[in-house]
């Protein structure tokens, strides 16, 4: 019986790391092109398994898209609401920093989004789960609007935040030209400002 168990074990293991995988591979593939340029022979190739191996995990290549932007979203926005406190006097800064700081860091992520916002098929079916999750990043949004006592366009004003911060990721995080260090002290320069004049429309 401990022998089976074990054995169970071991292959729910396998499974996870094997899973864990072809999300990765994903997450890479689906970083470089967008949704509808993109084949799951790719993601095979890029998670060294075979192309059927994959169905045993997921059964199409839109049920694993939106796995993979779920996936990384909520841990997103699980430390994302970590960091916000209502009695944070730095909350609009403290988003802005760690928006920009994920972002850069996980580029794939950032990519997917953008490709996703730009190009997105609107014939997936799982198009209204992602916008959910567009929605609940929103929700968090308005919470540093919230906390500061803003209590009107607070979904506007979450909107007007998330179109900066993504322009200044399109805009300069691979600006030619500059040094990898220069194009992060650039956007963190910029992100300041944000901050400056968000702070001033709530203040007024």
């Amino acid at each position: 019986m401990v022998k089976k168990d074990t054995l169970i074990k071991l292959k729910e293991k396998e499974r996870e790391i094997r899973q864990a995988l072809i999300i990765e591979a994903a997450r890479q593939v689906f970083g470089k092109k967008t949704y509808d340029m993109v084949s799951m022979v790719e993601i095979a190739n890029a998670a060294g398994i075979a192309k059927s191996s994959i169905y045993t995990y997921f059964k199409s290549q839109e049920e694993l898209y939106a796995q993979v932007v779920y996936q990384d979203a909520g841990l997103f926005l699980k430390e994302l609401k970590k960091r916000i406190q209502k009695k944070d006097k730095d909350v609009v800064k403290k988003t802005i920093e760690y928006f920009l700081d994920y972002y850069i860091t996980h580029e794939a992520q950032w990519r997917m989004i953008t490709h996703f916002a730009l190009h997105g098929n609107k014939d997936m079916g799982s198009v209204d789960k992602l916008n959910k999750i567009g929605r609940k990043l929103m929700d968090v949004f308005d919470t540093i609007f919230i906390f500061p006592g803003c209590k009107t366009d607070t979904r506007l004003l979450s909107h007007t935040l998330f179109s900066c911060l993504s322009g200044v990721l399109i805009a300069f995080r691979n600006y030619p030209g500059r040094s990898e260090e220069d194009r992060i002290l650039h956007m963190k320069k910029i992100g300041s400002l944000i901050e400056s004049m968000i702070n001033t429309h709530i203040n007024n």
